[in-house]
């Protein structure tokens, strides 16, 4: 009987090799637990300064990207599959010890934690290229490496959204 750990490493294996195929991912790609942590407390650092004083206080405590791991800085299939698995995992821990919250915040969040272990995330902001059907006007924000959402329905972002803005103002990945 495989326990729980073991079983998510093995399914994680499974939809690794699904998605990649023979792609070889480094070693020190993905996300180990204790980097976890420190993603989660950049998570909720800049997370309590959006909700305490908006935009301008909480991107200004978005960490630079960690250099620590210059694997996961490289514009491949397997960066992109390994930061998605670590925003998935850090915005489940992140809701489950602070909540569900507005689309901004929570990829504030998940951008801070990913740039904390090495990953060149981004916040981005768009505009819905249909019209809501409530004839509201929504924006909604997104945590993407280049051009490619991290978290959401797969496809949901370039089908949906235009860009409008990226945060923090740096040079693309």
């Amino acid at each position: 009987m495989l326990t729980r750990t073991e079983s998510r490493r093995e399914l994680l294996g499974q939809l690794r090799h699904l998605m990649l195929g023979d792609t070889p991912v480094p070693p020190s790609m993905p996300v180990r637990g204790r980097e976890l942590v420190a993603a989660t407390a950049a998570y909720l650092r800049v997370g309590r300064a959006f909700r305490n004083g908006g935009l301008t206080t909480a991107l200004p405590l978005i960490p630079p990207v960690n250099t620590d791991r210059p694997d996961r800085h490289r514009n491949t299939e397997a960066a992109v599959f390994c930061a998605r698995d670590a925003a998935w995992r850090l915005l489940g821990l992140a809701r489950t010890l602070g909540g569900q919250h507005l689309c901004l915040h929570e990829s504030l969040g998940v951008c801070a934690g990913l740039r904390r272990v090495g990953f060149p995330a981004d916040v981005v902001i768009g505009y819905p290229v249909i019209e809501i059907a409530s004839g509201g006007e929504e924006l909604h924000a997104w945590p993407a490496l280049g051009s490619l959402p991290l978290v959401g329905r797969p496809g949901e972002r370039p089908l949906g959204y235009v860009e409008l803005h990226r945060y923090p103002e740096e040079e693309p990945w």
